[in-house]
């Protein structure tokens, strides 16, 4: 351990917090503080995530934050770069006057074929096929076409039975489509928390630039999103407003088919 562990867990117990009091304070779930303190770095979602917490952890512990990066960057191994391997398998490459030669026979046939051709041509008469050509089809007549009644209306201005029935395109969207389909949008690097109806959940971090689509049956939970400015939402094709500034972790955002009917 560099002992960045030791000093944060040291400055906790001298604060006299338990790791509840931590979390409330810090916004940190309680088992990255475990792992900040243990110096357990693996189970976090990456070096990012890692610094950041890091950095917000020791200035809520009245430490400097600096000197707690700058030893966290001499616990990290440098990584091992890719070895080339050469291949075991030599090309052998054939010598320069193998294709001029190959494409000189090619010409030769073709002049000697030529000349065959014409020769037989000349002469034979080439009999008269019996063969003759199918007759082209004809056009397809143009129908005619029959103007549309004009809707009929009642004294009333009340629309008559052939009147045209008009929709809102958003809602016939939303009443035909089943379930519940999150688009999720990454504008930058995020790390994020989904349960859908009830099922274990699963997280992952992502880039910029990439999306994720999240299909459930009636409940589609974001349980956390680390960094909520980098992340946009469409739930069944409507926008939904934004979760948060970049940097800022959200939890416990829950959508349902109640959130498509708000404003």
């Amino acid at each position: 351990m560099a002992g960045e562990g030791q000093m944060l867990r040291a400055a906790r117990e001298e604060k006299k917090w338990s790791f509840m009091d931590t979390e409330d304070t810090t916004k940190i779930r309680v088992r990255y503080i475990q792992a900040l303190e243990e110096e357990d770095y693996g189970i976090l979602p990456g070096a990012t995530y890692v610094k950041g917490y890091l950095r917000t952890y020791a200035k809520q512990l009245g430490l400097n934050p600096d000197e707690i990066i700058e030893l966290y960057n001499d616990s990290i191994a440098p990584e091992a770069g890719p070895v080339l391997e050469s291949p075991n398998m030599l090309v052998k490459a054939r010598p320069l006057w193998v294709r001029p030669m190959i494409i000189g026979s090619m010409a030769v046939l073709a002049i000697v074929l030529a000349i065959a051709i014409s020769v037989n041509q000349s002469g034979k008469k080439v009999a008269d096929s019996p063969y003759s050509p199918p007759a082209l089809p004809s056009a397809p007549k143009a129908e005619a076409v029959t103007p549309e009644t004009s809707p009929t209306k009642t004294d009333d201005n009340t629309p008559g039975p052939n009147s045209p029935v008009v929709s809102n395109p958003e809602n016939v969207v939303a009443a035909t489509q089943d379930g519940l389909t999150a688009q999720l949008v990454f504008t930058q690097l995020c790390w994020i928390e989904v349960r859908v109806d009830g099922q274990p959940p699963f997280q992952g971090t992502f880039t910029a630039g990439t999306t994720k689509e999240v299909k459930g049956t009636s409940k589609i939970e974001l349980l956390t999103v680390g960094n909520a400015g980098g992340l946009s939402v469409t739930l069944n094709g409507k926008a939904l407003p934004s979760l948060g500034k970049s940097g800022a972790v959200v939890r416990n955002v829950v959508l349902t088919s109640d959130t498509l009917k708000s404003p």
